[in-house]
This record gives structure tokens, sequence and C-alpha cells, in this order.
């Protein structure tokens, strides 16, 4: 067990923007790329990582989030739990004891179900397997049940798969890489909420169109440009925050920035991936002849997808206004709060980059997510204690406010809190019926009639 975590952890210091390109690159040896190629494909992935993290250093973390927060602050509703952000709770899920056991479950779970035919999904975003520890993490410090623990992680594994196989051809739509998909655990925070999502999708005066970047573009004129969308979101939460004219000014230039470049940057994503996606496509029809694979890939190859970086900035000064007024939320967003990206990619992708829909989706979203991390606030603080995580200053509990629906559920379940549990267990299996029936399939059954 000793060894197994000492190089889990090992891979893990070496980050996303090192880890993925290594992984990458052996995928392309071996799907029959040259290892000059090869080695190309995954050092543009790496700086594809890299440029975004620079960004969301540079913009989110440091100039955004920051207003943000102090806007929260401002609020002065003395809510209970703090959200730390990612970042603290993959760290605290890392340092979880039995951290390292999950990662090859997640390998074994995958090559199993791509041997039985039951997904056309290769995870390579190994990097999140985090998620995934600390949904078991959560369980086993409610539990003390080690084998219940195992059981909800791999569940999810699963639900990440075949959502990879749902999106699939959205994804690719999206980004413009063939045979790629995104498994990563955003996805799911749709699912609960999908009889909204369709009902918005079907509204009378939305139903059968696109409002992307362009189509609110034309209809508003210049008002309706990302750049001047961002400013403006940038005033309103520089006002919020209190800032005088020259700091609002200097947030809204940022907001902007951000909503800019973000999606360029997504184009070093198609560079890194296309040789390798190609490859892969010729290395699997020349050996499992009408089968086909999807690489399933972290959240950022979505930034391409306008919906996703502008509906996130959106739902920022509306994320602090449900906080405070919503009854029984207890949760302050705090480390995330300018960062929901990852958090709305589902709806995102399933509008096909229509701004409006996965702004109006991504309300309920939000709320399902305050309510997540609130109920999960009590045993992520114990857990934090429990690995010797040291709390933020000021701050007494916490709470990861990405944390997602599907950790809300296990709360329940081990709780005995059956009122919750049936109904969102309910709601994901519809969320799964509903993306299968009304999305997947006719999307698909569309492509396959246009290649004929």
């Amino acid at each position: 067990m000793d060894v197994l975590s000492s190089v889990v952890n090992w891979i893990v210091s070496l980050g996303a923007s090192v880890f993925l390109p290594i992984v990458m690159f052996i995928i392309g040896i071996i799907f029959g790329m040259k290892p000059g190629k090869a080695f190309k494909a995954g050092v543009m992935l790496g700086i594809a990582f890299t440029a975004i993290s620079a960004l969301n250093s540079a913009l989110l973390s440091g100039t955004i989030a920051p207003v943000a927060q102090t806007a929260m602050e401002n609020s002065g509703t003395g809510l209970e739990f703090i959200d730390v952000g990612w970042t603290p709770a993959s760290m605290i899920a890392w340092a979880w004891p039995l951290a390292a056991t999950v990662f090859p479950l997640q390998i074994i779970i995958n090559l199993i179900m791509l041997a039985l035919n039951w997904t056309d999904t290769l995870n390579v975003d190994l990097w999140n397997v985090w998620t995934k520890i600390f949904l078991a993490a959560i369980a086993y410090t409610a539990t003390g049940n080690l084998l219940l623990a195992y059981v909800v992680a791999s569940v999810f594994v699963v639900a990440e798969l075949k959502l990879g196989d749902l999106f699939a051809k959205d994804v690719q739509d999206s980004t413009g890489i063939p045979d790629v998909t995104c498994t990563h655990s955003g996805l799911a925070n749709v699912l609960p909420v999908m009889p909204i999502a369709y009902l918005v999708d079907n509204l009378p005066f939305l139903k059968g169109k696109t409002y992307d970047a362009a189509a609110i573009q034309k209809k508003i004129g210049f008002l309706g440009d990302p750049s001047v969308i961002g400013i403006v979101m940038g005033v309103i939460i520089g006002l919020v925050a209190g800032k005088d004219v020259a700091g609002c000014l200097k947030i809204a230039i940022a907001v902007a920035s951000y909503v800019i470049v973000l999606p360029r940057i997504a184009q070093l994503f198609s560079e890194a991936l296309m040789p390798i996606s190609n490859a892969a496509t010729t290395f699997m029809k020349a050996r499992f002849p009408g089968r086909k694979f999807n690489i399933g890939l972290d959240w950022p190859i979505l930034t391409a997808n306008p919906a996703v970086v502008t509906s996130s900035v959106l739902l920022i000064p509306v994320t602090i206004l449900l906080a405070i007024v919503l009854p029984g939320n207890k949760t302050l967003p705090f480390g995330d709060v300018a960062n929901l990206c990852a958090f709305i990619i589902g709806a995102a992708v399933l509008f096909r980059g229509d701004i409006v829909k996965t702004f109006i989706t991504g309300i309920p979203i939000i709320i399902v997510g305050l309510y997540s991390s609130t109920t999960i606030g009590p045993l992520f603080t114990q857990l934090a204690a429990s690995v010797g995580y040291e709390m933020p200053a000021g701050a007494s509990a916490i709470t990861y406010f990405k944390a997602g629906p599907f950790i809300w559920d296990v709360v329940m379940a081990v709780e005995g809190n059956w009122f919750v549990f049936v109904p969102l267990t309910i709601l994901f299996a519809v969320g799964f019926w509903m993306i299968y029936k009304f999305y997947f399939k006719p999307r698909n059954a569309k492509a396959a009639e246009a290649e004929k």
C-alpha cells in the first residue's frame, strides 16, 4: 500500500500540465504514432493546460475571484460553511489514507466496461480521479464502511463513462475534435435538473432556436458581443463588491479578457488532440471493425463552447444572490464563486453553445449545488480535520461548493433521509433517460443519416 501511495502521490504531484502529456504520449505510441509526433502532441496538450492555468491564475484567481468573494463578504449573511474551492478539496481528498486505491479501481472498471462493450469511452483523465476519492472519503467518514466507500466511487466511475458516451457527439461538435468526449464530473450536474432543462429547451420563444454568441450579437448588436457582456458583468460584480470607478473598470476588463481569451486557448487543445484522435481512430478501426471509441478528457477542451465561459460569468452575481436568499442554504461560495465553468458544462454541451438556455438551466444547477454543499459541510469539515487540513483564517467549518448532487444523494442515503434520497435518485435516472431519448438518440440518428 505504501509503495502504491508513493507512486500515485508522485504522479499527482506532477500536476495535470505534466501528467496528462505523458499519458497522451504513451497513448499516441500505443496507437501507432511516430514518437516525434506523439511527443509534440503531448507537449501541445501540456502547453494548453499551462496557458489555461496561467489565465486562471492571472485573471480568475488573481482578479475576478477576490472581488466576487468581497461581494459575498459584503452581504453580511454569516453563512456557516465556507467553500474552499477545488484545489484544497483535491488536496484533502488525496490526503485520505486510502486515496491511492481508487486510482487503479477507476482504470480496472474502465477496461472491464470496454472489454464487455458496456462503454465506448476510454477515460484518460486520470488526474480527476480525485473526485471519486472525494466521494469515497466522504462516504467512509459518514459510515466507517470501506466497502460502501468503494461502491460509491465505482458507481460514479460508471456514471462518468456513460455520460461520456451520451455527450460524445455534442462534445465533438463543440470542439471540432473527432473521437473525443468529456468525462469530467461536472457533466453530472445537469442530471437532476433535466426536466427543467428539457422544459427550457422547449419554451415557445426558445424552441428550435440557438442563441449562441453570434445569434445574440445579431439580435441586439454590439451589446451582444461577449466582450461587452464581460464588461457589463465586471462592472456589476465590482459595484456589488463596493469598488470605486477605477476598481469597477479594472474588474470589467479582467472579466472581458477572460471571456474572450479562454475560448481561443481552447484551439490549442484541438491542435494537440487532433493527431492522437486520428491515430486512435485508425488503430481501432483496424482491430475492432465497426467499434467506435472515444477518448475521455478534462473539461477545458469545452472552453471552445461559447456558453461555457459566457454563461459562467453571467451566473456569478446570480450565485451570490442565491446564496443569500435561499432558505436553508449555509454555503458561502468563496473558493469557486468565480469559477463556474466546470459546473455548467453539461447544460452548455447539451444546448450546443446556446448561452440563454445554459444560463437559465444554470440557475437550478447552482441551487442544487448550494444545497449539496450545505449537506456535506459537516462531513467535509470532519474529513478535513482527520487529514490535518489547516482551516482558513476565521473559518470553523468548510465545504466544497462544486461537489455536485451525486454526493448529496450519497449523504442522504447513508443518513437514512429517504425523503430526499428517493426523489433525487429518481431524478438522476430520469436525467439519464431524457438525455438518451431526447438528445443522444435523435442527434446520432440524424448524424448517421447525413453520412449516408
